[in-house]
């Protein structure tokens, strides 16, 4: 056995030893449970008490961490940091999931040479969709640690905001190509994989260029739904396998 095939055999027991069903299941209800409602309430808190009348057409989501907009800005900056923790197991699992049967088409020499590359290709597609997630969950933790009131002179937030839709965008574009592309069907539908592929990043190009008509703050939102359209259909199938397995070895 080669030495690197014996390191990523050592990768994966780790792997396998840290991503347990356990974990990953947390982690999914704690990001659902605590962001999205957390959110909700966070908008509401600042449209019915705020004192700009804060609605998602006029204004960034960052407002939602600012006094001025807001009586309670540290709710936004709790989930986004408790969110951004949670998210990163998540990530990691996604990425497994995606690379799984890869590595024996690897380093099978019975396999065509453009068959190994190819599987290659998807498992470099997903590291660096993991990479860019994992720089979105820097983001998003970094947007409720520097929030618009404590931004400080480097302007911290807007490069933290930054950094979290850029990750999010990037790293749905790279492992909706592997989804959509990998040789073997996963748990995620290729058609999920056409929609990270094309969605989010349509939605990015649409805040870097507004149409005359439609302004940024709602396309932040905008983007932010883009992020949910395949990050929550992702936990749910996730679940969903994690419960099959566990009924069939039942």
């Amino acid at each position: 056995m080669s030495q690197l095939n014996l390191l990523f055999i050592k990768i994966n027991r780790l792997f396998n030893r840290f991503l347990n069903q356990k974990l990953i299941k947390i982690c999914i209800y704690v990001s659902l449970i605590t962001f999205l409602p957390g959110l909700l309430i966070g908008v509401l808190i600042a449209y019915f008490f705020g004192p700009e009348s804060y609605n998602v057409i006029d204004n960034y989501i960052s407002d939602l961490g600012s006094i001025s907009y807001t009586p309670a800005p540290f709710i936004l900056d709790a989930i986004a940091m408790t969110t951004a923790c949670f998210l990163v197991p998540i990530f990691f699992y996604i990425t497994k999931i995606i690379v799984s049967e890869t590595k024996s088409i690897i380093f099978n020499s019975n396999e065509s040479i453009f068959k190994r590359i190819y599987c290659i290709n998807i498992d470099l597609l997903a590291f660096f969709g993991l990479l860019s997630l994992l720089s979105g969950a820097v983001g998003l933790f970094g947007i409720g640690l520097f929030s618009e009131d404590r931004t400080t002179e480097l302007g911290l937030h807007y490069t933290f905001s930054i950094i979290i839709f850029a990750g999010l965008a990037f790293g749905a574009l790279f492992n909706g190509i592997a989804v959509l592309f990998k040789l073997k069907k996963t748990m995620f539908p290729r058609f999920l994989g056409l929609y990270m592929m094309v969605g989010p990043f349509i939605v990015s190009i649409l805040f870097l260029f507004p149409p005359n008509s439609v302004i940024r703050p709602f396309l932040e939102w905008m983007m932010l739904l883009a992020a949910f359209l395949w990050l929550i259909p992702e936990s749910f199938l996730i679940l969903k396998n994690f419960k099959s397995t566990s009924t069939y070895t039942g």
